[in-house]
Formats: structure tokens, sequence, C-alpha cells
């Protein structure tokens, strides 16, 4: 029997070969962000793997959701023995959640965090890879830790961020040219600092400001995956620093290479707002409206200028009541309904400014800001209530009665006039 030979065969088995081994499939890489990533590390990561997280973060930054999903679906592919593949999934839906301050894809992230864990209990067992694999748990935890806090469970939250930083020194030790570890490292000096000395019950932890924001710097520097988060990091602790020309700076630079980034025109127009600059920060929650008409946190935004500003008490009830009826979280509806409750407050419509500031305890019953001003407000409406009355009164008694009007006691007498003589 003759056996005929395809000489396409062997090139469909290499072309096939090439998609399935990462190593041999890098030359196919397509470069989406436009950054022309090299994968090189100091960790001895495959380079094709950490190609795939930099360019999977990158357009993360650059607010390609979509794109960004796929990159790291197809590395959790590409890696089945790597955790990154569902780390980096879970990352971007947190960033959608953490845009709208929501929990929109709440079932989705938890499924990508469970089988993160997984993974992580498989490469647990291995040593390969020790400094990377133990970077990727601690942004794993740190991720998590955030979303603990948002779910008000402070304790769960801190235990994991405490977690964290742990695996983050660990990668330092085994990978000290590993600059990204450093953000971490910078974060808990700088705000540790600021958490002691505005908590009276908290342990004194000394001035680790400037050296926090060292670090952050050299992440931003220096960092592969870093930069874009260090950048947003620095402007949040100039912020908190009042060092604000520092943070305007540092805002400017992020918008300048990320100008579609949702989080960073945010953190700007609540940078302007600290700075009374209230028209810069109107521009940015417009700009966010432009670039995401579906968000709906901008609308409390919105109103916080207007507020703050005291420009305009009818736009910036507006706003407030638009955000309301997009039915945020409880706590979030809360505050709007307390803001709306101080601005009737200012223009003195106590019914009105009770009304709003019950619906602020009824919805979420632990803001004990809004109990307080609820029960301040019911004593002004009295107070209020009293010295019209009086007023009233004084008013009364002041008008002279029907028959009896006299000034000085005296009748006044009309003037007679004479009659002109004729002529």
């Amino acid at each position: 029997m003759t056996v005929r030979h395809d000489r396409s065969l062997p090139l469909l088995m290499v072309t096939l070969i090439a998609l399935l081994l990462p190593g041999l499939a890098q030359a196919a890489w397509k470069d989406r962000s436009g950054k022309g990533f090299t994968g090189e590390n100091p960790l001895n990561v495959p380079r094709a793997e950490f190609r795939a997280a930099q360019e999977g973060m990158e357009l993360l930054y650059q607010r390609r959701y979509s794109e960004a999903l796929e990159v790291f679906e197809v590395t959790g592919i590409d890696f089945p023995d790597s955790p990154l593949g569902p780390v980096g999934r879970s990352i971007v839906y947190q960033a959608k959640m953490f845009e709208n301050y929501d929990f929109t894809f709440d079932r989705i992230y938890l499924q990508e965090a469970a089988e993160a864990e997984t993974r992580f209990k498989r490469v647990a067992r291995s040593s390969d890879q020790k400094a990377w694999n133990s970077f990727l748990l601690a942004v794993h935890q740190g991720i998590n830790a955030m979303y603990q806090v948002r779910h008000l469970d402070y304790l769960a939250g801190f235990n994991l961020a405490w977690e964290a930083l742990e695996n983050v020194k660990k990668v330092q030790r085994l990978a000290p040219d590993f600059h990204d570890v450093q953000l971490a490292l910078g974060l808990y000096n700088y705000w540790r600092t600021a958490m002691t000395e505005n908590i009276d019950y908290l342990p004194k932890f000394g001035d680790h400001r400037e050296e926090g924001l060292k670090q952050m710097r050299i992440a931003k520097e220096k960092g592969l995956l870093a930069p874009a988060p260090a950048s947003l990091c620095l402007t949040y602790s100039y912020m908190e620093g009042k060092r604000w020309d520092e943070a305007v700076e540092e805002a400017m630079w992020a918008r300048q290479r990320y100008p579609t980034n949702i989080l960073n025109e945010t953190t700007l127009g609540r940078l302007y707002l600290g700075m009374k600059r209230y028209d810069d920060a109107l521009a940015a929650f417009n700009q966010v409206k432009a670039l995401a008409p579906e968000n709906t946190r901008v609308h409390f935004q919105v109103g916080e200028v207007y507020y703050r500003s005291r420009k305009n008490n009818r736009a910036a009830k507006e706003a407030y009541k638009a955000y309301i009826e997009t039915n945020p979280l409880p706590e979030y509806k809360a505050h709007a309904y307390y803001r709306v409750g101080l601005i009737e407050r200012r223009q003195r419509h106590y019914e009105q400014a009770i009304y709003q500031l019950e619906l602020a305890v009824t919805t979420n019953p632990k803001f004990k800001a809004a109990g307080k001003k609820l029960e301040q407000v019911r004593a002004e409406r009295e107070k209020h209530a009293a010295r019209q009355k009086e007023r009233r009164e004084r008013v009364r008694s002041a008008t002279p009665r029907e028959g009896a009007r006299k000034s000085d006691g005296k009748t006044r007498v009309s003037p007679v006039v004479a009659p002109a003589a004729r002529p």
C-alpha cells in the first residue's frame, strides 16, 4: 500500500503546538495595549505569563475591561498551574464594581476568587516560582480585604490585609529587585501613620509618611506592574496630607496616560473639591459622565460640588435625588438623604429637613450622624416655631386699636384753610 505524505500535516501540527505551548506562542502574542511589553522580570516567571500580567493590567487601567478579561481568560488556560488567570479576572470585576460603589458582579467575583484559592492551594505544594506565587497571593488577599471592608466586615478586611503584608515581605526577601512590592510597603507605612495619629485608641506608630511616599514613588518609577496603581495611591496620600499641588501633579500624570480611567478622573474631581476649586471639580465629574454614562455614583459627587460651594441648593438637591433614584446600596442612599436634609435645613425648610433625615435613619439605622442631626433639627424647628410665635405676638400687641389712633397722647386737629377773597 502506498502512503501519501501530506506536506500540510507537519505545518498544521507545528501551528497547533505553538498555540498550545506558551513558550512557542510568544511570537503570536497580540500587543493590544500598544506598550510593547517583553515579559522580562526578576522573578524567573515565564516571559509569556508575566507579559500577560502586564498586558492585562495595562488594559485594565485603560478601562478596556472586556479585553483585559479576555487576556486573563486565555492566561488561565495557557498556564493552568498559575493563579494569575482567576486573580486577574477578579481584579477586573472589582475595578468595575469599585467605579460605581456597588456589588453588581458580586457572584462572578466570588467564583473567580474561589478558583484562585484552589490554585493557590495547588502551588503551595511546589517550590517553583515562590516569589511570584507569593506576590499573586498578596494581591489576591489585598483585593479581598478591600472587598470585605466594602461589605463592612472590617475585622476580616484587617486580617487579610495583614496576611497580604506578610506575603509582600516574603517576596521582598526572595526577589529584592522586584520593586512592585514597594507599593504595598509604602501604603502600610504611610497610612498606618495617618490612622494611628487620628484614632486615639490605636498604639502610636511614629511618623513614617515620607518613607511611605518614597516607597510608593519607587513602585511607580521602577515597578513592572505597579506604576498606574502607585500613581493613584500617591494622589490619595498627598490629598490626606493636604499637599494639594503634588496631588494635582500626580493626578495629571495619570490622566495624561490613562485619559479614560474613571477612578483617576473621580479622584481628580474629589481633589479639586478639597481645594475648593469647584468649577474644576464639576468639570472632572462631568468628564466622568461623558466617559461612562452608566456610572451612577457621579451624581452624588456632582451634588457634593453644589452642596459645598453653596452656589446652587436646587442643583445640589437634584443631583442627590438623581443618585437616590438609581437605588444605590443602603449606606450610600442614606448619605444622599442626609445631604438633602442638610440642604433643606440650610433653607429653614424644617419639615422637609426632618423628613429627609428620617429617611436617612430608616435606610441605614447605623448612620449615627444622621440620627444626631435629626434630633438637632427637631429642636431647631421647635425654637424656630417659638420665635415665630413670639414675633407674631409682638406685632399683634403693637398694632393700634380701631378708633384710638393717637400720637403722643394728643388728638390731631386738621388745619382750616380760609377761603380765598374774591377780587
